[in-house]
Parts: C-alpha cells; structure tokens; sequence
C-alpha cells in the first residue's frame, strides 16, 4: 500500500506528524547509524532533529495492531567497515511498518515521495515473513489507520499533478516559481497543462 505525493521537507515533516499522532505509534530509525542500535523517538523534537539529517529513515510501528519489529543484523562490505569503522548495522524488520522514500531531487525538480507499508495479501504472496508473523499481525486495524492517513494527505493537498497530491509547502513553493516538480521525465513548472488546480 502506498501514499504518492509531492512534498517538501515541511510537507514531509507534516506527515510524520500525522504518524507520530496516532495512537500507540512508535516511531523508530528504520536503518540504525554503523554500530549502533536503531533508536526509538520519545519525543517529537527528537523526530524533528532526525529528519533533519541527510538520508534519514525512520519508520513508524502501531503497536497496538502487534508484528512487534525484530532488529536484522547487516554485515557491512569490508570497504564499508574501513570507511565506517563498524562492523554492520540493524535493520528493524515487521509487516506492520510504515516507511518513508523521498526522491526529491531529479534533475534539480521536486520528485514524488512515498509512504509505503505492506497490505496483507502483497505480505503474503512476496515478502520474507513467516505465516506466524503475518498472522501476528491485526491486518484489519493496520489498513485502517493507513487508510485514513492517504485520505489526509490527499484532503491537505491542494492540487495534483496528475492524479499525484502537491502538498501545501509544495504547492505555495510551485506557484511562487520557487521549485519545479519532476513529472516523471520532463519538469513541470507553474503554469503546467497536467496541474490540477483547485475550483
């Protein structure tokens, strides 16, 4: 399951607070530092400092759905381990993660960011998990509170391009000439014949 939009880091920043929001969330790194155990935000300015850093990836777990996330040791190449002076790092790993992609820089245009989860069928035909672990998980209340975070994402999205939501930053940036968006092979700047514009 996927949520596709345009955003800026303000914009980005907006839906992980959103995340972090709903209730029983936990927001964890995805992808611990080299050496290091993944950390786990009890706070949102902890959050905010986070996002801030260049390839940041963070992952947000509703716990009260179950799939309690199990940390997945990655060996580093030896060259990495010289240029990183660690061994490896973790990875946490659970059908029941929300996750984060941002391309955002294409040929120096805004490209589309993701929030990406698994759906129960997607879990169950392609990924790494045991049947005991998806069936761990409350598929019914994890689809719910995904739902209802595309729904919000496209409610505070005041135009498309496409089908595509550009969120409020996003959005206010394009019709100011600020940035450009990455229409999938081509810039696309303000005014644009695939925009679709509020009534």
């Amino acid at each position: 399951m996927q949520a596709s939009f345009f955003g800026t880091d303000a914009d980005m920043l907006q839906v992980w607070r959103w995340i972090y929001d709903v209730s029983q969330m936990k927001l964890c790194q995805h992808y611990s530092s080299p050496g290091q155990p993944n950390r786990w935000f009890d706070n949102w300015n902890d959050v905010v400092d986070h996002l801030s850093v260049p390839y940041a990836a963070i992952a947000g777990w509703p716990s009260s759905v179950g799939g309690k996330p199990i940390a997945d040791f990655v060996t580093f190449t030896p060259e990495t381990q010289r240029e990183t002076g660690a061994e490896g790092r973790t990875v946490l790993r659970s059908p029941a993660l929300i996750t984060s992609f941002r391309n955002n820089d294409q040929n120096g245009c805004l490209a589309v960011s993701h929030v990406t989860c698994w759906t129960e069928k997607g879990a169950r035909q392609r990924s790494i998990y045991s049947e005991q672990a998806l069936d761990a998980v409350d598929w019914k209340a994890f689809t719910s509170i995904v739902r209802a975070l595309q729904r919000r994402i496209a409610k505070a999205s005041p135009a498309k391009l496409d089908a595509t939501p550009i969120m409020l930053d996003a959005w206010q940036k394009l019709k100011a000439q600020e940035i450009q968006l990455w229409g999938w092979g081509e810039a696309c700047g303000y005014p644009s014949p695939g925009i679709v514009e509020p009534e």
